[in-house]
């Protein structure tokens, strides 16, 4: 039974990064060839990610330590880019930071059933970020 869930739980973001590589990968050919500092940070997390589910798949929990530090980061810096954050943006952001850190503690504890949670949760979040600024 815990192998069904381990394996639904990693198929399931395996599909949601999959989705979001091949969306960014169509969304590159509409726009110019010069990123803002931005949409690097944003390339650079979803590089994070892919080491994180990488990390969890292979049981590489160094790795996801280390992606889940730098996700922290990233996430830091990406919010000196909004001049004026909405309430809801400050929300997701901060989630986002809480998450990253979770998924830090729970991979130093080996614990991969919640770190595979940690980054369904952190999927789920950047997909809603990313939906709200659409909408702004």
């Amino acid at each position: 039974m815990r192998f069904f869930v381990r394996s639904m739980t990693l198929a399931a973001v395996g599909i949601l990064i999959v989705s979001s590589v091949s969306r960014s990968q169509d969304q590159k050919d509409d726009q110019s060839e010069t990123l803002a500092s931005n949409q690097l940070l944003m390339k650079d997390k979803l590089v994070q990610m892919n080491r994180i589910l990488e990390g969890l798949t292979l049981d590489d929990f160094d790795k996801v330590t280390k992606s889940a530090k730098t996700l922290q980061m990233i996430s830091k810096a990406a919010s000196w880019h909004i001049v004026d954050p909405s309430p809801r943006y400050e929300r997701l952001s901060k989630n986002f930071q809480e998450q990253s850190l979770d998924l830090e503690r729970h991979a130093k504890d080996q614990n991969i059933d919640a770190a595979m949670l940690d980054l369904v949760r952190l999927n789920v979040t950047c997909a809603q970020c990313h939906q709200h600024m659409r909408e702004e």
